[in-house]
């Protein structure tokens, strides 16, 4: 009796440390299970979020000397006249992102004297009135960029603004006439510029 006794109470022991074992287990099983889950939740989550914020970082800086500059443009021509020194101005263009951009720019405005010029895109487009600057007059007033994609992380290019007008350009007409008007029109209007020019400079992700 005693013998029978002893072994049943072994068994219900074995019973219950077994029992105790399978809730432990599954209560470590489940706990770990759910911080498996939620920490792969939230790396996953970081890395998205990471990689889309990375991969979206770009930024373009427009500079003149210190200045930072929108994406419109200005240039003027002070005065205009036949033997003028060679005039330039410059802008740096810097891209702070972390992608290539592509830049690119179109003349959105133009005065030139008391003439301004509607720039629509139908009867005339920025390539036109471009070309007609550049060869139209005795002056010629051309726009260069030294590279239409800059690198990431401080690549940089520069857009430059010039404008010549010898003293003999071949067409002493043409001299004549366009020196007296701007003569005229600087007496007229003290301290304006001969020329304003507007252009839209783009910056554009990079493929």
């Amino acid at each position: 009796m005693a013998n029978n006794k002893r072994k049943v109470t072994l068994l219900d022991v074995l019973k219950i440390m077994f029992k105790r074992v399978r809730v432990r287990t599954l209560i470590f099983l489940v706990i770990t299970s759910a911080a498996t889950s939620f920490a792969w939740f939230v790396y996953s989550t970081k890395v998205t979020a990471g990689l889309t914020a990375h991969i979206e970082s770009w930024n373009i800086l427009f500079t003149d000397s210190e200045t930072e500059l929108s994406e419109y443009v200005n240039f003027v021509i002070p005065n205009l006249y036949p033997g003028m020194t060679d005039y330039t101005d410059e802008i740096s263009i810097v891209n702070l992102g972390e992608r290539s951009a592509a830049i690119t720019y179109e003349i959105t405005d133009v005065r030139l004297l008391s003439q301004e010029f509607e720039i629509d895109g139908t009867y005339l487009t920025s390539n036109q009135m471009i070309n007609k600057l550049a060869l139209d007059y005795p002056f010629h007033i051309t726009f260069s960029l030294a590279n239409s994609t800059i690198d990431s992380n401080h690549g940089q290019t520069t857009f430059s603004f010039t404008t010549t007008w010898p003293y003999e350009s071949g067409n002493d007409a043409a001299d004549t006439t366009w020196g007296k008007n701007s003569y005229d029109y600087s007496q007229a209007n003290p301290g304006t510029p001969s020329v304003s020019i507007t252009l839209r400079i783009t910056a554009a992700q990079s493929n």
